[in-house]
């Protein structure tokens, strides 16, 4: 029943913020991005990644978003993920996570609505949600946006820059420390049987 809820919740959201852009509802000028914007983490191990929001206009807010993060499945694995609490606490159903999570692999789609009428507590810059990943194997993922959409507190669409990130993931020292001695132990041997 929640999920139903949610995704009509989330449809309707999607509804309200094209109408609102459709009529010429005025755009605020934001940026979003990745922090950090580089990270390099041994494989196996645990990166944490933050969603942010920044730039909003004197007196403007974010009462609801909607996007997807796009990642290499085969360098990273999506183990989690917190949502921020600048559009309201989730405990108290405040705000309502409409977040579908992975639709295909390596895509992950957050959203979340903001059931509070006054949001002038923001800042013109926090973190929407922060990601958790486990590099999986080694190589490089770029984590980009996609499908973003934004809204105010009245449902007026918010236009905004998109940044990325990159998560290189590389073999774990003792592992390659190891590899790189099997490696001179085959040598040696080889040589010694030559001899």
């Amino acid at each position: 029943m929640f999920k139903l809820i949610r995704k009509h919740a989330r449809k309707a959201l999607t509804a309200s913020l094209l109408a609102a852009s459709a009529i010429g509802a005025p755009a605020m000028a934001t940026t979003l991005s990745f922090t950090p914007t580089a990270a390099s983490v041994a494989v196996g191990g645990s990166v944490a990644v933050d969603v942010r929001v920044s730039d909003l206009a004197a007196g403007a807010d974010l009462g609801a978003f909607d996007f997807n993060v796009l990642f290499n499945s085969g360098v990273l694995s999506l183990t989690g993920y917190t949502l921020g609490a600048a559009l309201g606490d989730l405990s108290v159903f405040e705000a309502l996570d409409a977040s579908l999570g992975n639709s295909v692999s390596g895509v992950f789609n957050l959203a979340e609505i903001s059931l509070l009428s006054d949001l002038a507590f923001q800042q013109d810059s926090f973190t929407l949600a922060t990601l958790y990943f486990t590099a999986v194997a080694s190589g490089s993922s770029a984590l980009s946006l996609g499908d973003v959409v934004l809204g105010d507190a009245f449902g007026n669409a918010v236009a905004a820059d998109l940044g990325g990130a990159a998560v290189s993931a590389v073999p774990e020292p003792q592992a390659l420390l190891l590899f790189m001695s099997g490696l001179a132990l085959l040598g040696a041997v080889r040589r010694q049987r030559k001899q």
